[in-house]
């Protein structure tokens, strides 16, 4: 009986609380089933008679649900079970925790969540601070107040945990350990090495806070159709992994109006420099927030940088963010070439957490978006765009452009983000200039264009974009 009173226990905990897993579920009827712990056969035959009937009360009074922010196979997809993605990119070993930090961080927790964690070892964390109940309160009134609420109370969480973790790397007992001392150390325990003291004071100084992105991610997984297939021709015909084509899910979530504080613009966050070196970026026109034209400008940065770097693709996509330069200073101190070496060994101020990291996230973002159909729901997919690229025969005011084009102004910079500056300043268009366009926009300027590039008429979402030259330009 003593056995029958603790699963009454046990299901009136987990009832309480809403939710019971499947394993959880599974191993109790196990328990139950035991002959060594209740033997129905020796059993008085009115216990035994019942036993079926009690059992099936059990498992039928249980409401088994699941939490909608919880990926419950992420294992099995970390795994690849699927077979989804190419054997370049399956996930090292000595990146594992780090790139299942990331993938939590795309498909677990929303903009809402704040997770404060160690930034030398990302999946160490100590906190998970819900500001939900904060941002979607009634006051204060205006919503940029209540995200300075909701950020105030995330630095007295980490003011909290600096204050356990500074009286952890004190201690030579841990015994009557505060709620809080107790869960950083939870978390530190979980670290090999050193004693628990100077895992403390190592982690004071590498406190840091990451902000969930699953909401951004999501965005990012319904917008991406309409620019992904074009994408992952231009990458194919460039002889590269179309699984590249997922930077954008890091960089920007396929936000082709991002901007960051450091000047990158465009899906591929492309840098002033560096996008002049394949792109128009000038005052008046700007190919980097072109997602196909930025494309191709990426496709040929990347086989640039996987030749420069052993050939290895860790390598060539951490210096997308690094540089080849800085990579190659990163592998001489580490004296390796395996990236998951190099971010154990190696710290600079430029090699930092987001340099470190890079890679880590790609492969969580790729895993994420292979098998987006098992994690995300509700998803309303943009159409692919249906456009070509045509170049310009002569020069034109860009207003008149758009005028003559059919198009509305919104239409046209949607297909052409490149040219909004041009536009709103109605400064020329230059001949020879390559122009995305549908099937009417293209058939109303006939007398404009040039010619079709390249010379075989296919659609974008096809891949129209030639990589002989940088994009496409003569």
């Amino acid at each position: 009986m003593k056995v029958w009173k603790s699963m009454k226990r046990l299901k009136k905990k987990h009832i309480a609380g809403g939710v019971i897993t499947v394993s959880l579920l599974t191993g109790t009827l196990a328990l139950f089933n035991s002959t060594n712990i209740f033997d129905f056969e020796s059993a008085p035959t009115d216990v035994a008679a019942q036993a079926p009937d009690v059992k099936q009360v059990f498992v039928d009074s249980l409401t088994i649900q699941k939490d909608p922010d919880v990926v419950y196979n992420r294992e099995d997809i970390l795994n690849d079970y699927e077979n989804r993605v190419s054997e370049s990119f399956k996930i090292p070993d000595n990146l594992r925790d780090r790139v299942g930090f990331w993938f939590d961080i795309y498909t677990q927790h929303n903009s809402n969540k704040r997770l404060i964690h160690h930034s030398l070892y990302p999946w160490i964390v100590f906190e998970v601070v819900d500001v939900t109940p904060i941002i979607e309160a009634d006051l204060p009134k205006h919503r940029w107040m209540r995200n300075l609420k909701a950020d105030e109370f995330v630095k007295q969480e980490v003011e909290k945990a600096k204050t356990a973790l500074k009286s952890l790397s004190k201690r030579k007992h841990f015994e009557s350990l505060t709620p809080d001392e107790a869960m950083i150390a939870d978390a530190l325990n979980k670290l090999d090495g050193d004693n628990l003291a100077k895992k403390a004071k190592v982690a004071l100084q590498n406190i840091r806070v990451q902000t969930g992105q699953k909401d951004h991610f999501h965005e990012g997984l319904e917008v991406s159709p309409q620019y992904l297939p074009g994408m992952e021709e231009i990458f194919q015909q460039a002889k590269l992994p179309v699984e590249l084509t997922r930077i954008p899910f890091v960089e920007s979530s396929f936000n082709k109006h991002a901007q960051s504080k450091v000047g990158a613009s465009g899906i591929w966050q492309f840098m002033g420099g560096t996008g002049r070196k394949f792109m128009i970026v000038d005052q008046h026109i700007d190919e980097r927030n072109s997602p196909f034209k930025a494309s191709v400008a990426a496709a040929q940065l990347l086989k640039e940088n996987h030749m420069i770097l052993k050939k290895s693709w860790p390598l060539a996509i951490t210096a997308w963010n690094h540089g080849p330069p800085g990579m190659r200073k990163a592998m001489a101190a580490a004296k390796s070439h395996d990236l998951g070496e190099i971010v154990g060994k190696y710290r600079s101020r430029s090699f930092d957490f987001a340099s470190s990291n890079f890679y880590s996230e790609f492969l969580a973002a790729l895993f994420a978006e292979r098998y987006h159909t098992q994690i995300f729901k509700d998803l309303q997919y943009e159409d692919t765009l249906d456009l070509h690229t045509v170049k310009l025969a002569r020069s034109i005011g860009a207003k008149e452009l758009v005028r003559l084009s059919g198009l509305s102004n919104e239409n046209f910079l949607h297909f052409n983000p490149d040219l909004k500056k041009a536009i709103d300043a109605n400064m020329s268009v230059p001949s020879g200039f390559t122009l995305m366009l549908d099937n009417g926009a293209r058939a109303v300027l006939k007398n404009l264009i040039a010619k079709e590039t390249p010379s075989k008429k296919r659609k974008l979402s096809k891949n129209d974009i030639s990589l002989s030259s940088p994009i496409a330009r003569e």
